[in-house]
């Protein structure tokens, strides 16, 4: 294999069949992405019903979004259960968590690593200050909470960056572990800016009303993920309401276009496909465990839609996610450029049984493994 090859073609996010089909000469409709983890099934049928009657609608395009989103979070108020005065929309959680580091005046920042890469880039593009923390495999990416924030103190940093599930293992902290360090950031006065972009797997966890409780948290989620909107980009912040109007001004305005707007209104409301893709995934994500685990990868305990394993060395890995792509025209997101991980590390959407099943085969054909 072309080493230099594998490295260009790497790319920094899921999801990005365009340049690997360009990169492998594999035609785009080949490819079955793994890479990106989105609920497989497509949003709710009220989405598509939504936007059809709005695009029915010229009134609708003709006018300009709401510039304060207020139907959009009066309906995330209801499916987050946090007052629609502590949220603040935009076309992203990038755009947010940039808006929200100003608006807490951050100067120095702990990114516990690995971690999703935009966390450095939006803290290099802000000036910040970056000390890292180390996050290890042998204890499935759970950090010592308590060591943690002392580690925050003694290196001068006033926040910590953190995510949950995390990403890219899909572990997930219970929201009385996630009480307890919010806490402890709380006495040693370290702001936390939490990214639950992934919590609606396990609504349970979620710790977006405990903002409600105190002046330290932020709290980031997507709609997009869950609710298989990734191209409307839509995204919501959970702050304490005196750091709202502030965050919202440094916001660019109209990020939220209508039909966007309109969609993520829909899909919260839609309590039966909710229920039912925390179901389906739950299911399938066990399925998947246990069949990867089975032709000898090393499984991490997620709780998301989405499960990072572990190959026997890095330069199998780099072989696997090629052979696979060019093979079989499967794309699995290589942790390679995840900072603290190597080409062993690879994630995997879960999908449903029968792309599962594909994604088994194709691993067990290029490592000659049995099923």
């Amino acid at each position: 294999m072309d080493e230099a090859l594998t490295t260009r073609a790497l790319p920094a996010h899921g999801g990005q069949l365009s340049a690997i089909s360009a990169a492998f000469s594999v035609p785009i409709d080949r490819l079955l992405d793994f890479s990106a983890s989105i609920y497989p099934d497509g949003p709710s049928p009220r989405v598509i019903e939504a936007l059809s009657d709005a695009l029915r609608s010229p009134q609708q395009l003709r006018q300009y979004p709401d510039l304060e989103s207020i139907a959009l979070r009066a309906n995330l108020e209801t499916y987050a259960a946090v007052p629609a005065g502590n949220i603040v929309v935009s076309n992203g959680i990038v755009p947010l968590m940039s808006a929200s580091l100003r608006a807490m005046k951050v100067r120095r920042c702990l990114l516990p690593v690995p971690a999703f890469g935009e966390y450095r880039r939006i803290l290099e593009r802000e000036s910040i200050e970056i000390r890292t923390y180390p996050l290890v495999p042998n204890t499935d990416f759970r950090p010592d909470f308590e060591h943690m924030i002392e580690y925050c103190v003694e290196r001068g940093c006033d926040s910590v960056i953190l995510n949950n599930p995390h990403n890219p293992s899909g572990v997930t902290f219970a929201a009385t572990d996630m009480r307890s360090i919010l806490a402890l950031a709380a006495q040693r006065n370290i702001r936390i800016l939490l990214d639950e972009a992934f919590i609606d797997f396990v609504p349970e966890e979620s710790v977006s009303s405990h903002v409600l409780q105190t002046d330290n948290l932020i709290v980031f989620r997507s709609v997009t993920k869950f609710l298989a909107m990734a191209g409307l980009r839509v995204a919501y912040l959970v702050a304490p309401q005196g750091l709202v109007p502030t965050i919202a001004s440094l916001l660019d305005p109209w990020s939220v276009s209508t039909l966007a707007s309109l969609a993520a209104g829909a899909a919260v409301q839609d309590a039966s496909y909710i229920s039912n893709t925390i179901q389906r995934n739950s299911i399938e994500r066990e399925w998947l465990s246990c069949a990867l685990a089975g032709i000898g990868l090393t499984v991490f305990p997620s709780r998301a839609n989405f499960l990072l394993i572990r190959l026997p060395n890095e330069r199998e890995g780099a072989n696997v996610w090629e052979r696979l792509i060019v093979d079989h025209g499967i794309v699995v997101r290589n942790c390679g450029t995840f900072e603290g991980l190597d080409g062993s590390s690879m994630r995997v959407a879960v999908y449903g049984r029968e792309d599962n099943q594909r994604l088994i085969r194709a691993l067990a054909s290029v490592m000659n493994r049995s099923i």
